[in-house]
């Protein structure tokens, strides 16, 4: 009796432990599988690496059954895809552009050397037309430093558009494409008499401005057909079904972060930029090489 009593506390005792063994094994699962997602997740978070974004724009003004593809370049600050940027210029070569608009921060102020951007640009023009308009880093350079990057770029073929525009037809589609290199703080003074002497072309008008807030008054009623900025660097952090989070121009929530954004007249574009400055990780904030294809087609279908 004494015996089987044992058999019997000890069945139970097995009993007992088997569940709490089973909870200890799937809890030891359940631990290695979300430490797998969370690691998982903070690289795909954390991802540097080059994203291809594709847009439409809508216009009558173009040829009827034609498209213009323009790609955008912004906030490169120096860095590099590859060995002198082989890398993204393969992938631009791939994507046969009609035009590469560059809306400025390619370099830093900073920087002791002109290559990054010289060397890019070198090859940019081979593959198609290269409109630039400088940012508040070439800015820097070229009128407190005295860099000569201006006409470094206009030997290699690039249009640099300081405050002028230019026209030119692409697939029997008249552009006249500009560059507004102020900010909001030097619009009245070195702006706004371009802006109006722009407004007055019946042609398709794509404006470069590096700074996306002039959009956000100045320009908000203007007659652009198409605005390119950047400078923000897609709000550094993008939050999933708000968009960016911060920058020191606007603090938090910029207006324009990243994307296509309607206005009165016409649309804007806001590059999210591909590289950074401030030596602050991107958070969902992959490094953008935009592509925005401009016809007549309400349904863009494919091209």
């Amino acid at each position: 009796m004494g015996k089987q009593m044992e058999k019997t506390t000890a069945a139970k005792e097995q009993a007992r432990r088997r569940p709490q063994g089973r909870k200890r094994i799937w809890a030891a699962l359940g631990a290695a599988l979300a430490a797998g997602l969370l690691i998982l997740g903070g690289r795909c978070l954390l991802s540097d690496e080059l994203e291809v974004t594709f847009y439409h724009v809508y216009s009558p003004k173009t040829a009827s059954g034609e498209n213009i593809r323009v790609i955008v370049l912004s906030d490169l600050h120096s860095r590099e895809f590859g060995p002198e940027n082989q890398e993204l210029v393969e992938q631009i070569a791939a994507l046969r552009p009609d035009l590469i608009a560059i809306a400025g921060d390619m370099v830093n102020a900073d920087d002791g050397s002109l290559n990054v951007v010289l060397t890019l640009c070198g090859q940019l023009v081979e593959i198609a037309p290269v409109y630039y308009s400088p940012g508040n880093h070439e800015s820097n350079l070229m009128y407190e430093k005295g860099s000569p990057l201006e006409n470094l770029l206009l030997e290699q073929g690039v249009h640099v558009l300081i405050n002028r525009a230019e026209s030119v037809t692409i697939r029997k589609t008249q552009l006249l494409v500009g560059g507004l290199t102020t900010s909001v703080e030097g619009y009245e003074e070195y702006g706004a008499a371009f802006f109006e002497e722009y407004e007055r072309s019946g042609s398709f008008k794509l404006l470069i401005a590096h700074y996306p807030s002039l959009f956000y008054d100045d320009l908000a009623d203007g007659a652009v057909d198409l605005g390119i900025c950047g400078h923000y660097h897609g709000g550094q952090v993008r939050l999933p079904f708000v968009g960016g989070l911060y920058h020191g121009d606007t603090g938090l929530f910029p207006q324009y972060s990243g994307g296509l954004y309607q206005l009165t007249h016409g649309t804007i574009f806001v590059s999210r930029g591909m590289g950074g400055h401030n030596g602050l990780p991107r958070v969902n904030n992959r490094p953008e090489l935009a592509v925005i294809d401009i016809n007549g087609r309400q349904d863009p279908g494919q091209f």
